[in-house]
């Protein structure tokens, strides 16, 4: 019985062979019982759900979105608006700045030159002259300073004439020094002249006059003449 029992346990049979197939086979079957099959139905429900939901959240958003954008092409819009009058305001002042800058400088020359001329006309080179400097002291003459200049320029004939006096202009300018609020521009204008009368000949002076400047007939005339001393 050894005998026979030995190589059969040492040589097994086919049949004992194919018992681990058969049993791997049980085990796969068992295992896909245990295992979910998966559904291609059940994996494609969950994809259209995120989908749609997808396209909701892009509608919503989308809404949000223009609703965002309308409110500020509003305010870009009032923005502009407000920037292009606020623009347009400054350049109208701007303007009217330049332009009452440039009146204003206009009016300063003319007034200048004015007192000038007319204050040459005080200081005539001798007696054959104050005829026409005596007229145009008048025509220079305006308000307070027109009721003085006849008698101005009668004091003026008698004292060449009784001097002898012939005055030669060395040295005349002058310079705008304030607007007033009636329009009236003083000017201050200096003078050095020298002068020859009966007594000295070529004496040297020098005087400086406050000239008030008023508008009148298109131009400026003398309104107040003063010397100033200090």
């Amino acid at each position: 019985m050894e005998g026979d029992a030995g190589p059969r346990q040492l040589n097994p049979t086919e049949t004992d062979a194919d018992e681990p197939e058969e049993s791997a086979a049980v085990l796969e079957t068992e295992n896909d019982e245990l295992s979910p099959k998966e559904d291609s139905s059940d994996v494609a429900e969950p994809q259209d759900t995120a989908e749609s939901s997808s396209d909701d959240g892009e509608s919503h958003d989308g809404r949000r979105q223009e609703r965002f954008g309308r409110g500020w092409f509003v305010a870009i819009v009032a923005a502009l608006i407000v920037g292009a009058l606020a623009i347009g305001a400054g350049g109208y002042v701007a303007l009217r700045a330049q332009a009452a800058g440039k009146a204003m400088d206009r009016n300063d020359a003319l007034a200048l030159e004015r007192a000038k001329e007319c204050v040459s006309a005080t200081q005539a080179p001798d007696i054959a002259a104050m005829t026409a400097s005596q007229s145009k002291i008048i025509e220079c003459s305006t308000g307070d300073f027109a009721v003085q200049a006849t008698l101005f320029s009668s004091v003026l004939v008698e004292a060449y004439q009784s001097a002898n006096v012939a005055v030669q202009v060395s040295e005349l300018r002058g310079a705008v020094e304030r607007h007033n609020d009636d329009g009236s521009i003083d000017v201050l204008i200096a003078v050095r002249v020298k002068v020859t009368n009966s007594q000295v000949a070529n004496q040297d002076q020098g005087y400086r006059l406050r000239v008030q400047m008023a508008p009148a007939d298109g131009t400026y005339k003398i309104a107040r003449l003063d010397q100033v001393t200090s």
